[in-house]
């Protein structure tokens, strides 16, 4: 659905936290809010159907004060409350048209199971919209910058034109931070000790990012930006840049349409289980200049 922001609730701290941040942001950018609850329909034995019923009243109580929340915080905002009868993947995966899906880092209430890890890493692999993950707490915590992870060679634009966007609208800094590391081959060889391979690569990092980040600097002329170039691995750094005070992270993820191997890169499943704050993942295709310098036909 366009022109929304969509926010998956089950009542967990976690999903109003998810929720509050998902409100934030729609009425930032003038849209519309959708508040989605999964209900998956299961053959029950008679047995526990009372028991069903009543868990199914309750989310539907969850939904309307998950409703209710929203537009007492924000009344100018458009909120639509929906209680939809499908498991939590496939649930959130129909609402990926949105501008930005919303989801609790770790979820369980009403919907036993609901965007537990395995549902938001499942929901991340399939959808092509930004997907931000909050955890309890740390929804408004926004005193801090936004920390972007750029690779100069892969979805840059998209991954830092989600953060210069939010950082503008927000009104918080940029820090754009690219982590590089030597390839394993320039440890033999003798190759890193007859030139200052270190210190060549950092100066040529520099420029890349520089390169990369013009272009929104330049757009976004409000926003302070810091570029920061480190010889490190890159979540270790996003991590401790996060642990810093962050208001949020952003990454990217490669859109893969293979069914087969990992959807989500090493990088950002180490982001997604080790940063505090909210994390944003932006997916991006490879162009054709990517593609044929990876090998790929």
């Amino acid at each position: 659905m366009s022109g929304f922001v969509v926010v998956g609730v089950d009542g967990s701290p976690e999903s109003l936290a998810a929720l509050d941040w998902a409100a934030e942001e729609a009425a930032g950018r003038g849209l519309g809010l959708r508040v989605v609850l999964a209900w998956p329909s299961v053959v029950t034995p008679l047995s526990v159907l009372e028991a069903v019923d009543v868990a199914r009243r309750q989310a539907e109580v969850t939904l309307r004060e998950a409703e209710l929340r929203v537009r007492e915080r924000w009344p100018e905002l458009t909120v639509t409350a929906v209680q939809v009868p499908h498991d939590p993947v496939r649930a959130l995966v129909e609402e990926a048209g949105a501008e930005t899906l919303v989801l609790g880092s770790r979820g369980l209430g009403a919907v036993a199971g609901f965007l537990v890890g395995s549902v938001s890493r499942r929901v991340l692999a399939k959808v092509e919209c930004p997907v931000v993950l909050v955890r309890e707490g740390r929804a408004q915590e926004e005193a801090g910058e936004v920390v972007v992870g750029v690779d100069p060679y892969q979805g840059a634009a998209e991954v830092l034109g989600h953060a210069f966007a939010v950082a503008e609208r927000r009104g918080l800094p940029l820090r754009a931070v690219y982590a590089w590391t030597l390839p394993v081959a320039y440890q033999y060889a003798g190759i890193a000790a007859s030139v200052d391979v270190s210190g060549e690569m950092q100066t040529f990092a520099e420029v890349e990012l520089a390169r990369v980040v013009q272009p929104w600097r330049a757009e976004h002329p409000g926003v302070t930006v810091v570029e920061e170039v480190l010889n490190a691995r890159p979540a270790k750094v996003l991590a401790e840049r996060a642990a810093a005070g962050a208001g949020l992270v952003v990454i990217g993820r490669r859109v893969r349409r293979s069914p087969l191997g990992a959807h989500l890169g090493s990088v950002a499943h180490a982001v997604l289980h080790h940063v505090p704050c909210p994390v944003a993942v932006v997916p991006y295709e490879r162009t054709p200049d990517e593609k044929q310098e990876a090998g790929d036909e």
